[in-house]
């Protein structure tokens, strides 16, 4: 079973590394995986990383989305992994995904949790990655996916799909980062198995720029509403008055990082309800 593993690289490279170290660090075969890099003309790949064996595809592409449907046609494997800058993935990470599909022929994909990363980054992306993890509610077991809910959706930071499917349906690039949760619901919609499996593990970095980071919570926000919407699951005025509560709410929640997290939590929170209400 050969893997084509995709990395859309439209900001962040200088994440690259960690991420290409740790998928040439996993415990498999070389000649079963290629690891492809798809980036903007403008981004800057670092020198060191030359000495990673992969395939760099540069172009205009005006997001993540079309990056990977641009990968789906020069990927040459049969399980289309995607990750991104800043993932760390776990050394049996390729193991795992071709022992599930393997175990479980008929699904079309399957994804896993994103911890957080404390060996790398400064305090707040550190303390950024641990709130995206704890607002997830990773599921602590195998799951397979119901359409409209969010409930072990896969993750564009790790996730893996039958290429054959995946390219049948291809990614909906009006999203800037929902793309991933759209491409989920679409598939479950059709029919099509979709499964979370806990031990398929990666770490992500987050930017380390705090302007990147609150632009991305906005645009999950904004989008969150669009996807909504596209799938007609419609938010009611209880959804819309919960997001302000849920936002104030978490400043008082305890913590062990008492002043800078509950502080950063806030930030985060106000920048993606700020997202909610423009959509």
């Amino acid at each position: 079973m050969m893997l084509s593993i995709v990395i859309p690289c439209q900001e962040d490279e200088a994440l690259l590394f960690p991420t290409l170290k740790s998928i040439f660090k996993n415990n498999f075969n070389l000649r079963c995986f290629e690891v492809i890099l798809i980036c903007n003309k403008e981004v800057h790949v670092p020198e060191k990383l030359e000495k990673f064996s992969i395939k760099i595809h540069k172009g205009g592409f005006k997001g993540q989305a079309q990056a990977l449907n641009y990968g789906l046609t020069v990927a040459h494997g049969e399980i289309f992994c995607t990750t991104k800058p800043g993932c760390i993935v776990a050394s049996n990470w390729l193991s795992k995904i071709v022992d599930f599909f393997q175990r479980n022929p008929d699904i079309a994909g399957v994804g896993g949790p994103v911890f957080p990363c404390l060996e790398y980054g400064t305090r707040i992306q550190k303390i950024a990655s641990q709130i995206f993890y704890e607002e997830q509610e990773f599921p602590s077991k195998v799951i397979f996916l119901k359409p409209g809910s969010y409930k072990g959706l896969l993750h564009a930071t790790n996730s893996a799909f039958q290429k054959e499917i995946i390219a049948s349906m291809g990614f909906d690039e009006s999203f800037k980062y929902d793309y991933d949760f759209d491409i989920c619901w679409r598939m479950t919609r059709k029919g099509y198995r979709l499964a979370y499996n806990p031990e398929m593990r990666v770490r992500y970095i987050f930017p380390f720029r705090m302007w990147n980071l609150l632009r991305r919570y906005y645009h999950w926000g904004k989008e969150s509403i669009i996807l909504r919407r596209k799938h007609s699951y419609e938010k009611g005025i209880k959804d819309y008055l919960y997001i302000p509560y849920g936002t104030i709410r978490s400043f008082f929640q305890p913590s062990p990082f008492i002043s800078r997290k509950k502080l950063l939590r806030l930030i985060q929170h106000v920048a993606f309800d700020m997202g909610c209400f423009r959509a």
